[in-house]
């Protein structure tokens, strides 16, 4: 038996052999190991067992299949670390029984290996019955999601009668409405048979009237913190767009995070709670979770748009605009969760189907009237003039949320369509998720710009006593505490906007799943769900759209927030967002294509088998591309350099891996082939200095006086505003030739696209001053 890859004496292996006998009599005269495995896998056939049997008593029951699904998914695990450690019992059989093969003991060998191949036959067994027992919780896991789905297409899907038909009227009318009054009869005698009298009702009314003076008391408090913190931002001068941040922190956490905090203490607090529907307690629970709702929403909505203040305003609206958003929200949040627990008081007083049908489709018809009504004031809102804007240095653009009309402006004409149609619960179903889409979308509004808050300038730093403290303390320059705070602005805003995403298209329906978004995704639906449902083709579309749509807003990222940051000059910055864009764009098509079925080793066979097609028919394309590489890499010339490439003079525009854009001076670009960069002679003027030297040669006479020359130059040149002071101009005399005195001014320029504009302005001046001093241009005598 080798030991750390040493081969061991015989004697030795010997013994190691008697120890290995010695030890498997041991196990199995003490099978206490083994029975606690045979147990834990009986325990795991029965658990299976009945969870198939209650999953199919249970089809109708979402919330049953719900515990059923979190059960089969705990089974799944214990079954694969069963099979984890028969497949490592496995192993060491097969190690065991090749080390009696190799071991020269003959008279035990025999026993040995009969009863090591013994061993590793039952842990054969045991593996087998590992694997089915796993694959039946996958296919019990399959059908509870299968089933899940089901019910809810089904409930999301039913028909009820149609508003337009006489039905709807005749059982509303004739059959429900008569029957309120006796229902209600029955419900308050069943409340008294159960012991609910009036005292318990009145208690119920104090503690929500309790939740509501808390909420006031809050509110109030938050509103004094919050003109605290305004007068703390006048004192010390912090930035508009932190301040707003900050506000609408304050707004949410003080004045609306306590509400529902304490309404959720309340309904744990109550051990006896039956949740049922149709008991008392649901009604309860569901009359708090929406006044915790009514008050959570317009939370949000008054922290985005401040229709009172709009120096904390984080949207660029008017003034009309926000009160329409808010009023709007608050209104249609108040009429759908009052909905919500009529529909549950409905079931607990045993109305027939039409009452709650009724109430759907009024709740239903007034939202999409409201929303209607505000999309159309929002859209003939004049946007805020520049008076307005001054008025709320903080807030952002609408730019990307009016994408957002559109679709609600869709959403409400399905709505109006499915309550006409009859589909009332697929209206509700739309309308509800559009409320919970709407504030979610203004709550992750507020947390970006909280994030983008915490990101801070060098400038910054500079002035606050507390960073500049802090860089003293950890001995950090504040360009590297400002980057640092911008790199993890960026990871939180990935973090909130992934969360959000999951959050807002996770949960298909809260009342058909559960609270927390990421346990009950998409109703448990995978990738490989997906790619049935889509195919290959539109999974590898999709993927491929978000992975541009992810190295878009990286590259963005990078360009306005890291980069001008560093100490990286525009051309660097420019060659590290084209490689990044670039390379993104490659691991975006390998995703894509791996979605496809293709693997990315037979990429690169393809590419082999073609690359004599390649270097014949593409040759000057490839080129170009590798040449373009070598100029991102290298960097010879960068974005903002003033190059001359084959006797054509201009600025560099864009890089691609092609080709680069140069602008001439007559405004006209030029598409130059990357080889011409790397092939030929190219002058780059601003390379190593971005400052330029301007010679102005001159030919004057003979008996030109030096001195006022000298003055009159200088004098001259140093006044230019494009003339830089360091290093500074000199007048030097080159050549006293034949036909007078050449000299030559030289000067560095400030800007050096204006080169010909600065020599030609100096030449008019000296000219003019020449002739008033008298002084005369060289030159051949007349003949």
């Amino acid at each position: 038996m080798p030991l750390l890859g040493l081969p061991l004496p015989g004697p030795v292996r010997g013994v190691l052999g008697c120890l290995l006998v010695a030890l498997t009599f041991w196990l199995a005269a003490h099978p206490a190991a083994a029975q606690t495995e045979d147990t834990r896998r009986a325990t795991l056939n029965a658990g299976i067992a009945a969870a198939r049997a209650e999953a199919e008593r249970l089809q109708g029951d979402f919330k049953g299949l719900l515990a059923i699904r979190d059960r089969t998914e705990a089974l799944i695990t214990e079954a694969k670390a069963l099979r984890r450690e028969a497949e490592a019992a496995r192993a060491a059989a097969q190690a065991q029984l090749a080390e009696i093969a190799r071991a020269a003991v003959p008279d035990a060998a025999g026993a040995e290996k009969r009863q090591a191949e013994a061993e590793l036959a039952q842990v054969e067994a045991r593996l087998r019955q590992d694997g089915q027992s796993l694959r039946a919780a996958e296919e019990l896991l399959a059908r509870v999601t299968e089933a899940r789905r089901s019910l809810f297409a089904r409930r999301l899907l039913a028909p009820s009668p149609s508003p337009l038909t006489p039905a709807f009227w005749s059982e509303l009318l004739d059959r429900a409405v008569p029957q309120i009054g006796e229902r209600l009869a029955d419900l308050r005698a069943r409340a008294a048979e159960n012991g609910l009298d009036d005292e318990e009702l009145l208690g119920g009314a104090v503690v929500l009237v309790l939740a509501l003076i808390l909420y006031g008391i809050s509110r109030s408090a938050g509103r004094r913190l919050a003109r605290r913190w305004r007068r703390l931002c006048e004192r010390t001068g912090i930035g508009p767009r932190r301040a707003a941040a900050v506000h609408a922190v304050i707004e949410l956490c003080v004045t609306v995070a306590p509400v529902p905090v304490a309404l959720a203490l309340l309904i744990l607090l109550n051990e006896d709670m039956d949740l049922s529907p149709g008991s008392v307690d649901s009604v309860a629970v569901r009359l708090l979770a929406a006044i915790a709702g009514a008050i959570l929403g317009p939370g949000i909505l008054r922290a985005m748009v401040a229709p009172r203040d709009p120096a904390m305003r984080l949207l660029a609206v008017g003034d009309p605009a926000a009160r329409t958003i808010h009023r709007t929200g608050t209104a249609m949040l108040l009429i759908y969760a009052g909905n919500l627990v009529f529909a549950e008081f409905a079931i607990m007083a045993q109305f027939r189907a039409a009452i709650g049908e009724a109430a759907t489709i009024l709740t239903v018809l007034a939202c999409c009237a409201l929303l209607a009504g505000a999309l159309a004031r929002l859209a003939h809102a004049e946007p805020p003039d520049e008076t307005e804007l001054a008025a709320m240095p903080a807030a952002s653009p609408v730019g990307s949320l009016g994408a957002l009309a559109p679709l609600a402006w869709a959403v409400t004409a399905a709505a109006f369509a499915c309550m006409l149609l009859g589909l009332t619960a697929l209206g509700a179903f739309l309308m509800g998720r559009l409320l919970v889409t709407g504030i979610l979308v203004a709550l992750g509004w507020i947390v970006l710009i909280g994030v983008d808050a915490l990101s801070v300038a060098p400038g910054d730093v500079a002035r606050s006593p507390r960073l500049s403290r802090l860089c003293r303390t950890f001995t950090l320059r504040p360009g590297t505490l400002a980057l640092g705070s911008i790199v993890v602005s960026g990871l939180l805003h990935a973090v909130v906007v992934g969360a959000m995403v999951f959050v807002v298209i996770g949960p298909w329906s809260l009342a058909h799943g559960e609270l927390n978004p990421f346990q009950d995704a998409f109703l448990g639906t995978t990738v490989a769900d997906l790619r049935g449902w889509l195919g290959a083709a539109g999974l590898a579309l999709f993927a491929f759209a978000a992975g541009l749509l992810a190295t878009r807003l990286a590259t963005g990222w990078l360009d306005r927030r890291f980069l001008p940051h560093t100490r990286l000059d525009a051309g660097a910055r420019y060659s590290v967002i084209t490689v990044v864009g670039y390379g993104g764009l490659a691991l975006t098509l390998v995703v894509a294509l791996g979605q496809l079925g293709v693997n990315p080793q037979s990429l690169t066979v393809i590419a082999g088998a073609l690359s004599v097609g390649i270097g014949f028919g593409l040759q000057s394309i490839v080129s170009n591309f590798v040449s373009g590489l070598i100029v991102l890499a290298e960097r010879p010339i960068r974005v903002g350099d003033l190059v001359t490439v084959k006797g054509e003079e201009g600025r560099v525009k864009k890089i691609s891996v092609r080709s680069t854009l140069i602008a001439t001076g007559d405004r006209t670009d030029l598409v130059v082939p990357n080889t011409d960069l790397i092939t030929s002679i190219v002058r780059n003027k601003t390379l190593t200095d971005d400052t330029q030297r301007l010679r102005v040669p001159l030919l004057l006479d003979k008996e030109t006086d030096i001195e006022v020359l000298h003055e009159i130059l200088l004098k001259v040149v140093e006044r230019h505003p494009n003339v830089a002071a360091h290093p500074a101009p000199s007048a030097l005399l080159m050549r006293i030739g034949e036909h007078g005195l050449e000299y030559e001014v030289r000067c560095f320029l400030v800007d050096l696209a204006a080169s010909d504009a600065t020599r030609s302005e100096l030449n008019t001046i000296w000219l003019t001053l020449f002739r008033r001093a008298g002084i005369k241009l060289g030159g051949p005598p007349a003949a």
